[in-house]
């Protein structure tokens, strides 16, 4: 395996709710910051994590959105607007029971496309997923961005290296007791650009 530069503070994906919702139920959504600096969040995202209240995380996650959406806060959470958030939003309003598949994984990779043409050269992004179809999304998207793409397990093994917490093992021990079955791999892809682009 090639030894690759690790990212130091990038804006920090999430294009799938799992994250958000273990790491809310464990009262870790700070550490998204502690190792990220900006959070960006897919409308669709949010909206799936946030609509229903009583679902686990989904009252803290909302919090932690709305904190962060206030200017000048210091854990800044961007909700990424996308044709397919808008679309799903008025599908709703005429069927409550809509529910398209991977709606939130092509709502990210949407507005990802135009995140890499705003972002320009030498720009960075960490994205942390849950839903194994994600680095394949990443993948067929051809970022042209220096990427590391973590499973929520392999984050908290990144949070303990950058010693925002003391033990990734005790975190995720945590998670499990809340959410049995949340995504167990640890892996990382990195994704790094051609030298000189």
């Amino acid at each position: 395996m090639i030894d690759l530069p690790q990212i130091e503070r990038p804006d920090l994906i999430v294009p799938d709710t799992g994250p958000l919702i273990h790491l809310a139920q464990v009262d870790a959504l700070h550490l998204l910051h502690q190792v990220g600096g900006r959070v960006v969040v897919a409308d669709m995202v949010a909206f799936e994590a946030t609509r229903d209240h009583a679902k686990p995380g989904a009252h803290a996650i909302a919090e932690w959105i709305e904190a962060g959406g206030k200017p000048g806060s210091n854990a800044p959470v961007v909700i990424a607007p996308t044709e397919i958030g808008e679309l799903f939003r008025k599908a709703r309003e005429a069927d409550p029971h809509v529910r398209p598949r991977n709606a939130g994984e092509l709502a990210i990779l949407e507005w990802l496309s135009g995140y890499v043409d705003q972002a320009g050269t030498g720009h960075e992004v960490l994205i942390v997923y849950e839903n194994g179809k994600i680095p394949r999304f990443i993948r067929e998207t051809g970022l042209d961005l220096d990427t590391d793409v973590l499973t929520t397990r392999a984050f908290l093994e990144l949070a303990q290296r950058r010693g925002a917490i003391d033990s990734a093992a005790d975190w995720w021990d945590r998670i499990l007791a809340a959410a049995p079955t949340a995504n167990p791999d640890i892996t990382i892809t990195m994704h790094r650009r051609p030298s000189g682009r």
